[in-house]
């Protein structure tokens, strides 16, 4: 989708390119009457120009492509206005590229999920930035032996204690076991003092798009859906989204930042060399799940009976868990890259979101 859209804006900005060598006397071109100085060539040289640099803005997924497109858009209507009778048909282009163009700029609104998201993660960040003390033998004292052996795989010792982290993730995510796929972009932010989470997915199904955010601040959580980042589709809060997102926190922690483990606010229960609950208490909720080691001490699974998936307007507690497919090293940190997650419906698990994470990076005083 991206490749099209983006031969589009080339293929439309080269149509205008006839009008700059008519008007500047390059060659000729006799259906283009409306064409008549050398003044008016150069801007439709100017309109082309402004469509490849849209194009190349969109296909580096720079913020400024909807500016520039919209610019493009603008110019190229009003040259063919004034050359109507030659080139109105390209009028149905332009409005076939305004229409993504409107609702990326939408999204600069100051009440959009994107705008909100990178307003209050900033705030966030700025707020638990800050130097901090190296990982020791002697913090991993603080856990069970199961524990420290998961944390000596993951690296922590000799890299600094976790204060916040920010990461993007490429996200296909579904709402049933039958339904189609759902692909887009994450970025998340989180932050360890009290525990902050906020969430912002773009993603598209069906070549529509749609953006959603999860907030978790303070002692309540919330999940807001809009088509087109304008219409509301789905929003959730109240106990069990708190409770759900309480979970999610934890999970996080545990796969994407293990360092936070020895500050957070966690009592251990060892059940055997390779199982170890974790309860987790924050904003009023105590959740747990069981880390599921393999024999080297690296995390393969988490579950937990304590989170719920959104049905509609509903909220079903059912079994969760991320089986992990693979692992890697970033921020100086062995973290999940590569991971499911899962619902347990009716005896019946089923993979409901896959999350390949792309970049992460530890204790940043901003986000964007």
């Amino acid at each position: 989708m991206r490749a099209v859209f983006a031969m589009v804006l080339l293929v439309h900005g080269a149509i205008h390119l006839p009008g700059f060598l008519h008007g500047v006397g390059l060659r000729e071109f006799p259906h283009l009457t409306g064409v008549r100085t050398a003044r008016e060539g150069w801007l439709w040289l100017a309109v082309a120009t402004c469509f490849a640099a849209s194009a190349l803005a969109w296909t580096l997924a720079w913020r400024s492509w909807p500016w520039l497109a919209f610019v493009a858009v603008l110019g190229s209507q009003l040259l063919i206005v004034r050359a109507w009778g030659d080139a109105r048909y390209g009028t149905f282009v332009n409005v076939l590229i305004l229409v993504p163009v409107l609702v990326a700029l939408a999204e600069f609104r100051a009440g959009s999920l994107r705008s909100t998201f990178a307003r209050e993660a900033e705030l966030l960040a700025r707020a638990s930035h800050g130097a901090d003390s190296m990982v020791t033998d002697a913090d991993l004292a603080r856990v069970p032996g199961p524990v420290q052996r998961f944390l000596r795989r993951a690296g922590v010792v000799g890299q600094p204690h976790v204060r916040n982290f920010r990461l993007t993730f490429d996200v296909s995510i579904r709402g049933a076991p039958d339904d189609p796929w759902t692909r887009g972009t994450a970025v998340q932010y989180e932050s360890f003092d009290p525990p902050k989470r906020l969430f912002y997915m773009r993603a598209t199904r069906a070549g529509v798009p749609f953006d959603g955010l999860h907030r978790y601040v303070g002692d309540s959580a919330t999940m807001d859906i809009r088509l087109l980042g304008l219409y509301r589709v789905q929003f959730l809060e109240g106990a069990d989204m708190t409770r759900s997102e309480t979970v999610t926190l934890l999970n996080d922690i545990c796969l994407l930042a293990p360092a936070a483990l020895l500050r957070a606010p966690i009592t251990w229960d060892v059940i055997d060399a390779q199982h170890v609950r974790a309860t987790f208490t924050n904003a009023g909720h105590r959740v747990s799940a069981v880390l599921v080691l393999d024999e080297a001490g690296d995390l393969v699974d988490f579950i937990s009976e304590d989170r719920s998936r959104a049905a509609g307007d509903q909220m079903l507690q059912r079994r969760f868990a991320t089986p992990v497919r693979r692992r890697g090293v970033m921020a100086g940190t062995q973290v999940v890259v590569d991971g499911d997650a899962t619902w347990t419906d009716d005896g019946r698990e089923w993979i409901y979101g896959r999350f390949l994470l792309t970049s992460l990076a530890y204790n940043v005083a901003a986000v964007r």
